[in-house]
């Protein structure tokens, strides 16, 4: 699912299919096609020259997507992203060109530019200043988990009224609206 929000399209490689958790970035090589497939440059992931080191990428990223999954739970509920994951995020924007650091000022969490940084997580920078972004420019009521209880994508409610409920009409919210409309012919008979 295309969320516009490369964070919460990382996020999302852990959903469900045919009712079973599934994470679509299972290997390095899953990793290294998926940044490919959302347009970021797979820097570090030659999985095939370097297998240690698409390893410890692949790694690298796993924790960053638990990472932003904390802090996205953790402002929506008001609450202070952990510190060790103010860490975690930290250390993945220091590997980008232009450094920001994700601060909490005591109220709520702001973006501070930094200098520059060496580029060894370079590949992973741009999901974490996407999630940064979220975090500090985001109206937090509007970063919502599908209202499917069988579905565990996010995305960020850009409708008018901030009412959306589903990660997609066509799919999750389809399925709501047969499922109330049987219900109301079952009860109708």
């Amino acid at each position: 699912m295309d969320t516009d929000n490369v964070a919460l399209d990382f996020l999302n490689t852990r959903t469900y299919v045919n009712g079973r958790a599934t994470d679509l970035l299972s290997t390095p090589e899953e990793l290294r096609e998926w940044l490919v497939g959302v347009g970021l440059h797979a820097h570090g992931i030659d999985v095939e020259a370097s297998p240690p080191a698409a390893r410890l990428l692949f790694d690298e990223a796993r924790r960053l997507r638990d990472g932003i999954l904390t802090a996205v739970e953790a402002h929506g509920r008001c609450e202070t992203v952990p510190p060790r994951v103010l860490y975690a995020l930290n250390r993945v924007l220091e590997a980008s060109r232009s450094t920001v650091q994700l601060v909490h000022d005591g109220e709520r969490l702001t973006l501070v530019k930094l200098g520059t940084a060496p580029d060894s997580l370079a590949a992973l920078s741009p999901i974490a200043l996407a999630a940064a972004t979220l975090l500090t420019e985001a109206d937090r009521r509007r970063i919502r988990q599908c209202g499917s209880q069988r579905c565990v994508l996010w995305f960020l409610d850009t409708s008018k009224n901030g009412r959306r409920r589903w990660c997609s009409m066509a799919t999750c919210g389809n399925r709501a609206k047969a499922a109330r409309h049987y219900q109301k012919q079952k009860a109708a008979n």
